[in-house]
């Protein structure tokens, strides 16, 4: 049986409502995070989040940072990926709740 992560990953949503993003109280802190890893793929609107990757399919990476910006209960899942080490080290910071930890390794 699929987890969620492998459903998402998929077929992920084009536009999120901001009542589906998980920890929406933190998603500013998220958005700027992933803009740091890939520029300027997420839109926000007043009332949903938009994926607006530059590439006409869009990059691993990219698709990765957007389900991680409205699903971070899926950071676990997201680890177990081949993904960059920029994106390993912001996925554990927020994990252990120490995102000073992926501003410090990125300045």
């Amino acid at each position: 049986m699929e987890n969620e992560l492998q459903i998402l990953l998929k077929s992920y949503p084009i536009t999120v409502n901001h009542t589906d993003v998980v920890d929406f109280i933190n998603f500013d802190q998220r958005l700027s995070a992933v803009n740091c890893l890939v520029v300027n793929i997420i839109g926000v609107s007043e009332d949903f989040i938009e994926f607006i990757p530059d590439n006409k399919t869009p990059l691993k990476e990219q698709i990765f940072c957007w389900i991680w910006a409205f699903r971070p209960d899926l950071s676990e899942g997201l680890l177990d990926l081949e993904i960059s080490e920029g994106f390993r080290v912001l996925l554990n910071s927020y994990i252990d709740n120490d995102m000073a930890r992926f501003w410090n390794y990125m300045s």
